[in-house]
């Protein structure tokens, strides 16, 4: 009894101490997303402004150098983030930069840099095609890499009819139109490829004028300033779009950071919010019992009133979506369920969230794939990085039972048929957006038995997986029991176990979160959230901080019964 008690107390003092730390941060109702430096952003920025900026943004440029040269890792290569392990395209974007702007001062960090790359066999050891064409272009633009030994990037496909053109190129479009713009220009064409190039440049053109006026014509793609710099500098050299590249630019000016850097993912809101690191810190905190909190209400508002309200043309969706850079965006089905299961499961609704509300369920109904799962951006797509999305399907499924949609109705049976299907030998799913197994069996097992379905097969399996997936000391990780584990993993393990009656699986779990708390109330993310999949990889603190609370909160609820 004293153990359990001892337990209940550090439980409850780990939840006050992320509690306040979370609503301490909240200041007038949002959560500024953390600063999260990113190698590719500046990388990208530098490049772009090189090109495109020079003499008016030397300063800036000078900045982004000293900052790249600071944060390369001793290997020779660069992470996604600052100290985070090296990867292909962080590496091969900083070096492009470097090598074309630092100059003499850059040498020697070029010099490693490409030591780096030749240990991994070159760009044809990343074993992706895509990355390879993105990787090997930005070297070539360098003159480090020789185009035509690159696969060559279809251009033609943007001259397909616009509904198979979205389901091939998806949200991957933007990325797909800045290497066919540096192919255009680092390449050798023959008549045909010339030819095709020169029908498919207006057609590429009108596409990023509609992406550019999705995000309300700031000149920012994704809200992204690695993928916005790309962009830059593939129009720019190619001559092509000018007032597009022009406005890149000074979304790259006005999105520079003190010291050189440029941030993972940076809107143009008045404050620099992302929905999804608060769509799940404010889910934490009202899982805590804080939805009556005036500064979770009024982010919880904030929320739901970044619901875009007119239809997407890039992505033909109906009204009713969210994205992740605020107000304006790409829309998608990932942010569009953390925020609506806030709003179903919250305190009450006024009226005017209540009709928001019932346009994003209406949303997702629409969004649902024929073969009964939610990809992330297109219906129906063909782009394996876009989905089908367990965890997003999941969720779905869980907020539509929610919402009086009954089990036998054709939304969730047609889902429940699709993980049937789609469930791994072993018991485990993956999820499109997060690493590993843990994310998506997590979200099954926790959907199934809130759908009052715990005992049915698919639940049983996941759960298993779940169980032989812990490690000795408690935790889950974002691999197979061979990783340190993670906030995120446990976190999302925890609430799922809580939910289907393994209070002792949880209860392991518990005691290690309480454990790895910091002094001032926060978790240490992990590498858990993917932005590029097996290539890039990030953390995000308000992520981790909002599933590590959410997961003490139901461990406490059962503690109490």
């Amino acid at each position: 009894m004293t153990g359990e008690t001892s337990t209940a107390n550090r439980v409850e003092q780990a939840i006050h101490a992320s509690e306040q730390a979370l609503l301490d941060a909240a200041g007038t109702g949002s959560w500024p997303s953390p600063r999260r430096a990113a190698v590719s952003g500046a990388a990208g920025a530098v490049l772009a402004l090189h090109f495109a900026d020079a003499d008016r943004s030397a300063d800036l440029i000078a900045d982004g150098i000293a900052w790249l040269l600071q944060v390369q890792n001793p290997d020779g290569g660069w992470g996604t983030l600052e100290g985070f392990p090296s990867d292909f395209v962080a590496t091969a974007m900083a070096t492009a930069a470097l090598h074309l702007a630092a100059g003499p001062d850059g040498a020697d960090s070029v010099s490693r840099a490409r030591g780096w790359i030749d240990r991994r066999g070159g760009v044809a050891g990343i074993g992706d095609p895509m990355m390879e064409q993105l990787c090997g272009l930005v070297l070539s633009i360098a003159g480090l890499q020789d185009a035509n030994r690159l696969r060559r990037v279809p251009v033609e496909l943007v001259l397909l009819p616009a509904a198979l053109r979205r389901r091939l190129l998806s949200y991957l479009t933007p990325p797909f139109l800045a290497l066919s713009f540096m192919q255009s220009r680092q390449r050798k064409h023959n008549p045909l490829t010339r030819a095709i190039d020169r029908l498919a440049r207006p057609v590429a053109a009108r596409l990023l004028e509609a992406f550019d006026q999705q995000e309300g014509r700031v000149g920012s793609y994704g809200g992204d300033p690695w993928l916005t710099g790309l962009l830059c500098t593939a129009l720019t050299r190619a001559g092509a779009a000018p007032e597009l590249a022009r406005r890149s630019v000074e979304y790259l000016r006005m999105t520079a950071q003190p010291g050189g850097s440029w941030h993972l993912v940076h809107g143009v809101e008045a404050e620099r919010v992302e929905t999804t690191g608060m769509a799940f810190s404010v889910h934490g905190l009202a899982l805590a019992g804080h939805s009556a909190d005036p500064r979770v209400l009024r982010a919880r508002d904030w929320l739901a009133r970044c619901q875009q309200l007119e239809p997407s043309e890039v992505y033909a969706s109906p009204a009713g979506a969210w994205t992740w850079t605020g107000r304006r965006g790409w829309p998608n089905a990932m942010e569009t369920v953390l925020v609506l299961r806030i709003l179903v499961d919250g305190a009450e609704l006024d009226p005017d969230t209540e009709r928001i509300m019932r346009r994003g369920i209406a949303w997702l109904i629409a969004q649902q794939d024929k073969s009964g799962s939610w990809s992330t951006f297109v219906r129906n797509t063909l782009v394996p990085l876009d989905g089908p999305c367990t965890f997003i399907t999941a969720q779905a499924i869980e907020i539509l039972h929610n919402v009086g949609v009954a089990t036998s109705d054709p939304p969730i049976r047609r889902a429940l048929r699709w993980l049937e299907r789609h469930q791994a030998p072993d018991g485990s799913f993956e999820a499109s957006w997060h690493r590993g197994g843990v994310p998506g069996t997590a979200a099954v097992v926790h959907a199934l038995t809130a759908l009052g379905m715990p005992g049915h097969p698919v639940a049983i399996k996941a759960k298993d997986w779940l169980l032989a997936a812990q490690l000795d000391d408690g935790s889950w990780s974002t691999g197979r029991g061979d990783q340190d584990g993670t906030p995120d993993e446990t976190g999302r393990a925890i609430r799922a176990l809580v939910a289907c009656g393994e209070h002792e699986a949880a209860r392991r779990g518990v005691e290690w979160l309480v454990a790895a708390q910091q002094p001032d109330g926060w978790w240490e993310a992990g590498q858990a959230c993917i932005y590029i999949r097996d290539h890039v990889h990030y953390s995000d603190p308000l992520i981790a901080q909002g599933l590590a609370i959410g997961a003490l909160a139901a461990y406490r609820e059962v503690g109490n019964d």
